[in-house]
């Protein structure tokens, strides 16, 4: 049997973070009345003392036709001078999705090409520095977002037809991003977290 002393065990680190994100988080309200599929909740990054953004309750959802709408939940706001950052970095990484999930790593080992390999990286970064350089080329704008079905004023950025949404809370805020004519329209709210779920690999959020 081996030996745990002096090692926290995993669901003890999962309710550490848990706990940190009492309180409410964003969701989709009746996420089925606009054909969306909750697909994952998790805590994604840790705690940054530089940058409070980092760690984020992030809900995914898909839609029948395949596109995935996601409502992250900062535990704490961004700072005036990051809000910019963190809505265009929300819309560059929807963008670049498809780049992530055209890489099949089963694919990647010993018999792989060096050069193939290499060649097909310095594409996927080419892919990537086009992304960023298209969404930093376009204003971001100020604009009104219903959250518990009241206005806040909102810091959107919307690129061919994807959009980023920051909402302000009372002491944290919420990220949106997905296509456009969706984001736009949904019911977002914010309840408290109500369970963890737990699949084959134990417990997660």
């Amino acid at each position: 049997m081996p030996d745990d002393a002096g090692r926290q065990p995993e669901w003890e680190q999962i309710v550490a973070r848990f706990a940190r994100f009492s309180g409410v988080v964003g969701e989709v309200h009746d996420p089925l009345t606009w054909g969306l599929y909750l697909v994952d909740e998790e805590i994604t990054g840790a705690i940054d003392p530089v940058d409070p953004t980092e760690e984020r309750f992030v809900r995914a959802y898909r839609t029948v036709g395949g596109d995935v709408l996601e409502v992250e939940t900062l535990r704490v706001p961004a700072l005036s001078d990051q809000i910019d950052d963190v809505v265009r970095a929300a819309c560059s990484g929807a963008l670049a999705a498809p780049l992530h999930t055209d890489i099949d790593t089963s694919e990647i080992g010993e018999a792989t090409d060096p050069f193939d390999f290499a060649e097909a990286y310095q594409d996927y970064r080419s892919a990537m520095r086009a992304i960023v350089a298209e969404v930093d080329q376009v204003p971001s704008d100020a604009l009104e977002y219903l959250v518990d079905g009241r206005p806040v004023v909102a810091t959107a950025v919307a690129v061919r037809d994807v959009i980023a949404v920051y909402a302000p809370l009372a002491d944290r805020a919420l990220v949106v991003t997905g296509p456009a004519g969706l984001v736009d329209r949904i019911d977002v709210v914010t309840r408290p977290i109500r369970n963890l779920k737990h699949g084959s690999d134990g417990p997660h959020f």
